[in-house]
C-alpha cells in the first residue's frame, strides 16, 4: 500500500489538474506574459538588450545591472533611456530604472503606465518559487530575449543548486545549470519544473584562451533577488 500510494503522489505531482502532462510548452505559455525584452539606449554609446520579469502587481521588473549600465574608462554608467516590449507587442514602451548593483549583477526596473494585454486583462506577475529547495539533476528552463530575436524557452538541468563562482573579481552565490543561452538571455528567467521563477540567469564563464564555455548557465537565486528588492535603499 505504501509503495501505490508513493506511484500514485508520484503521478499527480507529473500531471496537472487536467490529467496532462506539462511540458515546455505549458511552461512557455504560462510564462510569456511575464517575460519581457529589454533595450538600454544612450546617444552616441549604443543599445544594450536583455530580459527582464514582471515580479509584482505594482509593475517592477527585475533584469541584470549590466543589461541597464556600461563601463567606460573603468567607470560604470546608467544608459539615458530604457524601454520593454512584451512578445505580442511591436513597439516597446518606456521604464525607468529604480534602482542597480552592479556586484550582484540586479537591476530594478519600473513601468509608470498601467499595462494592458491584448485580451484587455490587467498583467500578472510571474510565479515566484524558492531557489533553496532546488536539487541537483532537477529540470529548469530559460526564457528570454536570446540574441534579440524574441523570447524563447530553453531546458536543462540544475547541475548545483548553490555554488560560489569567481568573475571579475567579485565572488558571486549561483545556481550552476546544464543549459545553452544566448546573449540577450541576460536578466532572464530560470524557472523550475512548476513554471515558479527560481532565478535570473546572468552569466557564462570563459577557458583559459577566453572563450566562452557553453552548456553551463549561472544564475541569481530568487531569494537572494528578493532580498536586495527588499532592502532599505
Amino acid at each position: 500500500m505504501i509503495l501505490i500510494c508513493g506511484v500514485a503522489a508520484l503521478l499527480c505531482a507529473a500531471f496537472c489538474g487536467c490529467g496532462k502532462q506539462i511540458t515546455a510548452q505549458d511552461i512557455y505559455t504560462q510564462c510569456i506574459d511575464n517575460v519581457v525584452e529589454v533595450k538600454a539606449v544612450t546617444e552616441g554609446v549604443g543599445e544594450s538588450f536583455g530580459t527582464a520579469e514582471i515580479i509584482s502587481a505594482d509593475g517592477t521588473l527585475v533584469t541584470n545591472a549590466h543589461v541597464v549600465t556600461y563601463t567606460r574608462l573603468n567607470a560604470v554608467n546608467t544608459f539615458e533611456e530604457y524601454f520593454i516590449r512584451f512578445s505580442n507587442e511591436e513597439d516597446y514602451r518606456a521604464v525607468t530604472l529604480e534602482k542597480y548593483d552592479s556586484e550582484k549583477d540586479i537591476a530594478i526596473l519600473k513601468m509608470s503606465d498601467v499595462l494592458v494585454l491584448n485580451d484587455f486583462q490587467p498583467f500578472k506577475p510571474i510565479k515566484l518559487g524558492n531557489s533553496e529547495s532546488l536539487k541537483a539533476g532537477e529540470e529548469v528552463y530559460a526564457v528570454g530575449n536570446a540574441s534579440n530575436y524574441g523570447i524563447g524557452i530553453f531546458k536543462g538541468i540544475v547541475s548545483i543548486p548553490l555554488i560560489n563562482v569567481v568573475l571579475d573579481g567579485v565572488t558571486r552565490s549561483v545556481i550552476q545549470s546544464d543549459l545553452t543561452i544566448a546573449a540577450g538571455n541576460s536578466g532572464g528567467a530560470l524557472l523550475n519544473a512548476r513554471g515558479e521563477l527560481v532565478g535570473i540567469t546572468t552569466f557564462r564563464t570563459k577557458d583559459n584562451s577566453g572563450n566562452v564555455i557553453y552548456g553551463i548557465v549561472y544564475s541569481i537565486p530568487i531569494n537572494i533577488v528578493l532580498e536586495f528588492i527588499n532592502a532599505a535603499d
